[in-house]
């Protein structure tokens, strides 16, 4: 039998223009199965990547009371505490159950010790040794068109040498110590390379990478107009299950409301959301969406300023339907915080990192709008927040403007004209770019003020098209009720 909240979220789900349901979710753990009694963890090592790192993946496991295994599907709280390297948690269902990934460079074994907080369990331990791990230490990939990358395992302390061949050019590269990797952006899309390395007191090792096919271009223009964000998920109890969804109510709304461009989300980190079943569903909005003209940029959030990460946003530039139809660009979701990049400076230099290596990765056609944190509402600037280095990499800014989450007092449309004018010249002046402006406005009840009236909403477009933005894309569709929608479609851009 299906709990009375787990019925009414379902069928909040039926259509995309519901308001989300009030019923309250449970604020303990969620099973698919009986209750969990232990914890205990499994783990397994992923191997050398690009970066240089040995990946280290470890799995918390719950059984019951029988000791059979049962899947915790949400509300859960645990800690990863490795003894060296870094580590970061993964969503739910990329591995199943909750998980971990510790990333090192040193030649040593490793430790991880697994607290569970919700449910409360006894700290469960478990080690390898990377020094018995079997596969190649030293290993490459293509990053994109215009970028290779190879890593090598552990950290050098002595100076590397690199030959390159391939493409018509042989390139010799001496890199200082320490070093463990290489990225090479002096590549062509679609061509092959030999990469021989060379390391102190080591035999030669030789890798291969094609680069990978030129990605489509487009034009600055693709967030123009009235926008909307689209993101979902594969657990079947999550708000935004895609199992439930269907296709053609997301179109028939999309136009209906006028919409010119959808932001839908594929890639969180690391994580690959588009599974085969998803990929269905979304085939049919993307090819049902561009049937009426409507573009879909496929919207990334990053994590870490790793290859694998990167890999994910450079996946999502190049995605296309089984039928053919691109994606027109991507939007690129940097912010802080633990769930994200992290505070800064560490937070900065990793989304400053990013952002120039994805620009490289991609090459100059491939449209990248960056989504980053209002600084008016936010009262940041480029000692808080990377504004002028991930400008530089950009084709579009679009600023987080939401003016009720983001705002503590009341609010008013008067207000609301202020605050967004506000957003928009911010933007622009700690850019140092005078790049096109998408702003990001709020239909969803997020924040002390709750959701914005319709008025709002019709009264955030005209200030935006009067202050010069291109366009304004609204977080977020599941979010949006009936009359806000309504007010959407009422408004031509």
């Amino acid at each position: 039998m299906i709990a009375p909240w787990l019925a009414a979220l379902l069928l909040s789900q039926l259509s995309p223009t519901a308001s989300p349901s009030p019923t309250p979710r449970p604020s303990g753990p969620v099973y698919a199965g009986n209750a969990a009694a232990r914890l205990t963890v499994e783990s397994r090592p992923l191997g050398v990547d690009p970066d240089g790192y040995a990946k280290w993946l470890v799995v918390a496991r719950y059984l019951d009371a029988q000791g059979q295994p049962t899947k915790i599907m949400l509300n859960t709280d645990l800690d990863w505490i490795p003894d060296r390297g870094t580590t970061q948690w993964q969503p739910r269902m990329r591995f199943g159950q909750p998980a971990a990934i510790v990333r090192v460079n040193v030649n040593e074994p490793v430790r991880m010790r697994v607290r569970s907080n919700k449910p409360k369990f006894p700290d469960v331990y478990t080690s390898t040794d990377v020094r018995t791990w079997k596969g190649p230490r030293v290993v490459g990939a293509s990053l994109g068109p215009y970028m290779n990358q190879i890593g090598w395992f552990p950290r050098e302390t002595a100076d590397v040498r690199i030959v390159r061949t391939g493409g018509g050019t042989r390139i010799i590269t001496s890199l200082g110590a320490p070093s463990q990797t290489f990225r090479d952006d002096a590549v062509r899309p679609n061509t092959t390379y030999r990469y021989t390395i060379y390391r102190e007191a080591k035999p030669p090792a030789t890798v291969a990478v094609r680069s990978l096919p030129e990605i489509f271009g487009n034009t600055s223009r693709i967030a123009s107009g009235k926008g909307m964000w689209l993101y979902y998920g594969t657990n079947p109890y999550d708000d935004h299950y895609i199992g439930h969804w269907n296709a053609q109510v997301y179109i028939d709304q999309a136009v209906r409301a006028g919409l010119q461009y959808v932001e839908l989300r594929t890639a969180y980190g690391a994580y690959w959301e588009v599974d085969p079943q998803s990929k269905i569903v979304l085939d049919q909005i993307i090819d049902g969406l561009a049937a009426h003209n409507i573009g879909v940029i496929g919207w990334s959030v990053p994590r870490q300023a790793t290859f694998e990460d990167l890999q994910a946003s450079v996946r999502t530039a190049s995605y296309r339907t089984a039928k053919g139809t691109r994606v027109t660009g991507i939007a690129v979701d940097f912010e802080r915080g633990e769930e994200f990049m992290h505070d800064c400076p560490e937070g900065c230099t990793a989304m400053v990192d990013y952002a120039k290596r994805l620009r490289q990765a991609l090459g100059p056609k491939v449209v990248v709008v960056a989504t980053v944190e209002d600084p008016f509402l936010e009262h940041l600037d480029n000692s808080k927040y990377p504004y002028v280095q991930i400008a530089r990499y950009a084709d579009v800014l679009q600023p987080m403007s939401y003016w009720r989450m983001l705002s503590r007092k009341t609010m008013d449309v008067a207000k609301m004209n202020s605050e967004l004018a506000g957003s928009y010249k911010k933007v622009l002046e700690v850019s140092g770019r005078a790049l096109p402006v998408s702003m990001g406005g709020q239909t969803s009840n997020e924040g002390p003020l709750g959701s914005p009236p319709p008025q709002e909403i019709t009264e955030s477009l005209v200030q935006a098209k009067t202050l010069g933005a291109i366009g304004e894309a609204f977080f977020d569709w599941d979010g949006t009720s009936a009359d806000q929608w309504s007010a959407l479609g009422a408004y031509n851009w």
